[in-house]
């Protein structure tokens, strides 16, 4: 009787052992981690540059968007060209300046307000070029991405999800 009790035990405590486990390992795959609560962001702050929106990829997505979405002429795109080219460029410098001083958070800061100053030449330079309609429905586009960005990167923050299993909260 020992003997079953003891096995029936084992049992028992294996198999809690394993839903502790098996929750654990599956809560960071939840695809609704904001509605737990309690969660915190991790120690140390953002890592990766997480926060930061990259201006580039901002101007790259504007000529997708323009050449595919609202499939402007050839003409027009032959005129844009060049705007887009000198704004990735200097995006491109401007980026590669602020990694190699190695201090990525003044970086973040400085590249926000460079990326501001920029960002009104590439529209002045594209209101030259583009229809108003077609201005519209660019900045229309390009506010979409920027929202989902920012709500894919709050996701990442902290903001009430967790990467991995591990990470600094209760639930």
């Amino acid at each position: 009787m020992k003997q079953k009790f003891f096995v029936m035990g084992a049992i028992a405590v294996i198999a809690i052992a394993g839903f502790f486990v098996f929750e654990q390992a599956t809560s960071a795959q939840r695809p609704d981690r904001n509605a737990q609560g309690g969660n915190q962001a991790r120690p140390g702050g953002n890592r990766g540059g997480m926060g930061m929106i990259n201006p580039t990829s901002l101007v790259e997505n504007s000529w997708v968007d323009l050449t595919f979405v609202l499939k402007v002429d050839d003409d027009t795109l032959v005129k844009a060209r060049p705007i887009y080219q000198a704004s990735r460029d200097k995006f491109e410098a401007k980026m590669t300046e602020l990694r190699a001083s190695g201090d990525m958070r003044s970086a973040m800061t400085e590249m926000q307000s460079y990326a501001a100053t920029v960002g009104k030449e590439f529209q002045m330079g594209l209101k030259d070029v583009l229809t108003e309609e077609q201005m519209m429905k660019l900045n229309e586009l390009t506010k979409e991405r920027q929202t989902a960005q920012a709500e894919r990167t709050n996701r990442w923050r902290g903001e009430g999800g967790r990467r991995g299993g591990g990470g600094g909260g209760s639930r």
